[in-house]
């Protein structure tokens, strides 16, 4: 017979799970479900009339307008500037700490603090560095023979790569502290073998440990990344509304748009579904793509 402890784990656990439930219902699987059902509607906010079930209209529309698939390109053009800079610079930011002995810890703070830092107030200060006159920039600008002003926020042809350094700017350091807890565990036994064995090289040790056991960190780095970038709207609602002619405009900021400034909230709940299904076929992609090459631990 099992002990009475045992069973009363066992009756206790689903009471035990039930505030966790609740709120993953009430804060997730509810929203979600109802934002899918807003979409398929004609639902305008503070609109007189009834609401309609307009099946996939709202989705045919959107793919319809230039603008909506302007964003989309947008989106990914950013993601695909973010992720790789972002990951290779956090994972260079992390080797090099971990390698600086005694200051470790202060380049650590150092390197961490834009992560700290909230974007909205920190527009004031990229307005100013940016400033196609005054603006450090323009100024280092100067000195290499640029004499014409260049609006770096206000030129289709760079607001997005000016975005995206903004974005890596912030995340580097978050990302390098996850891959510093990666580092860590490593076990240095591994490296006193492996130079035993005559692998003195520091790439060769990277290569052949160091890169292999990231591998369960650099999978949820890459995904985490995609997700973030994704969720960019701070920067492009305070320093550049959109544009230049929708030069900026991501699907986070359409969405916004569409709901709280045309009060269109049947196509903002659509482009809300759309955006999680992106972010649902993403996360399979890369499980089902890089997930099993990764090693998780020893044998």
């Amino acid at each position: 017979m099992r002990p009475v402890y045992e069973r009363t784990l066992w009756l206790a656990n689903p009471f035990m799970l039930s505030p966790a439930v609740g709120c993953l219902l009430l804060f997730f699987v509810i929203p979600m479900i109802a934002t899918i059902v807003v979409s398929f509607t004609d639902w305008q906010l503070g609109g007189q009339g009834d609401v309609h079930f307009i099946g996939l209209q709202n989705y045919i529309d959107l793919w319809a307008s230039s603008d909506f698939r302007k964003s989309v390109s947008n989106t990914f053009f950013m993601t695909a500037i973010v992720v790789p800079t972002s990951f290779l610079l956090s994972l260079a930011l992390a080797l090099a700490v971990r390698a600086s002995g005694k200051l470790a810890q202060t380049w650590q703070t150092i390197y961490f603090l834009p992560v700290t830092a909230s974007l909205v107030a920190m527009a004031v200060v990229w307005q100013w560095i940016l400033h196609p006159e005054v603006g450090f920039v323009a100024v280092i600008l100067t000195h290499f023979g640029v004499t014409q002003n260049v609006n770096l926020l206000n030129d289709p042809d760079y607001v997005l790569w000016t975005l995206s350094f903004i974005t890596v700017w912030q995340m580097a350091g978050y990302f390098m502290v996850l891959f510093l807890t990666g580092l860590v565990q490593i076990p240095k036994e591994l490296y006193d073998a492996a130079k035993v064995d005559g692998a003195n090289n520091p790439m060769a040790l990277f290569a052949h440990i160091t890169w292999p056991l990231l591998g369960p960190t650099s999978f949820f780095i890459i995904i985490l990344t995609i997700i973030k970038t994704f969720q960019v709207f701070d920067i492009v609602k305070v320093l550049t509304r959109g544009g230049p002619e929708k030069a900026s405009e991501i699907l986070l900021y359409t969405m916004y748009q569409e709901g709280f400034s045309f009060f269109r909230m049947g196509t903002a709940a659509a482009v809300a579904a759309m955006y999680l299904a992106v972010m649902l076929f993403l996360t399979w992609l890369q499980t089902r793509f890089i997930g099993r090459r990764i090693h998780y631990g020893f044998q």
